[in-house]
């Protein structure tokens, strides 16, 4: 028996007339005695007692009244659901991320998703940017937050803001004194940085960047993730860029001062296995939009 058919038993025993039913359920007078007729044979037994002038419940009608409500209220349900989903407001959102991407507009962006669409769970996997394109391309996450340019030809990606680097040092560095420290004043100093094969692009444009100021970094230690960097830099090991979202955390013994001329900048991108993101990926990503111009 369909759902229609249900439907129009409902209306019929609430108005318990036959032409106000047909005038409420946008059929005619005909159509809708066939719909009956056609529901008490798969019945098996009357639902309606009527003759000329009266219509009215059998005992079987009565008794079918209620779990046909709750029928026609779950496939309703049903339905909605279904479309929900596939707009992206139910479901499962598999997002990976790196750490630098954490301290930036990521976890705002979750908050105001989950309380946008409680529906959609959100499963959260930390790793660097090389096994995230692996995590995406072999789909066992279906959006990334990490940082291009990528090695992966499978994979879509929408740029995000970039993240500005600011100098980690030591509260007791007599550097620590000055507003802004001049990358002049890092030649020789024990630096630290991010091994190149996590992140061979900005790796490479910092040691440009400082052999455009006209000398090479004192390189003491590689360090990742970005969190290890600044607490080596707190226990004195060296001094080395971090991103201004790392920087608002709260870390004893560390300063964090911008360098003129400025550090390159550390991209951030979203990324997905082509050619299309899920429609809850997309709803994401419009929240972070939303964040990002403000």
């Amino acid at each position: 028996m369909d759902i229609r058919s249900l439907d129009c038993f409902i209306v019929v025993a609430e108005e318990l007339h036959f032409r106000r039913a047909a005038q409420r359920l946008n059929l005619t007078q005909p159509a809708l005695s066939q719909r009956i007729r056609v529901l008490e044979d798969e019945v098996g037994t009357p639902l309606f007692e009527r003759d000329r002038r009266h219509v009215a419940l059998t005992p079987a009608g009565a008794a079918f009244l209620g779990p046909a409500r709750s029928a026609v209220a779950g496939a309703s349900l049903a339905k909605a659901q279904a479309l929900r989903a596939l707009h992206g407001e139910v479901g499962r959102l598999r997002l990976g991320f790196t750490v630098i991407a954490f301290y930036g507009l990521l976890p705002e962006a979750l908050r105001v998703f989950r309380a946008r669409y409680p529906d959609v769970t959100v499963e959260l996997a930390e790793m660097n940017s090389p096994l995230l394109e692996a995590a995406l391309d072999g789909g066992r996450l279906d959006l990334g937050v990490l940082h291009p340019p990528l090695s992966t030809p499978s994979l879509e990606v929408r740029p995000l803001p970039d993240e500005k680097l600011v100098l980690a040092l030591p509260a007791a560095h007599p550097l620590a004194r000055a507003v802004t420290v001049m990358t002049s004043d890092l030649e020789g100093e024990p630096m630290l940085i991010a091994p190149r094969t996590v992140g061979p692009s900005i790796y490479d444009r910092m040691i440009a960047f400082f052999r455009n100021q006209g000398f090479s970094p004192d390189i003491v230690q590689e360090a990742t993730p970005m969190t290890t960097l600044a607490g080596l830099v707190a226990a004195g090991v060296g001094v080395g860029f971090v991103t201004e979202g790392i920087a608002t955390a709260v870390r004893p013994g560390l300063v964090f001062r911008p360098v003129e001329p400025e550090p390159p900048k550390l991209p951030l991108a979203a990324a997905w296995r082509g050619p299309a993101l899920s429609k809850s990926g997309e709803l994401f990503l419009e929240v972070v939009a939303e964040l990002a111009g403000k």
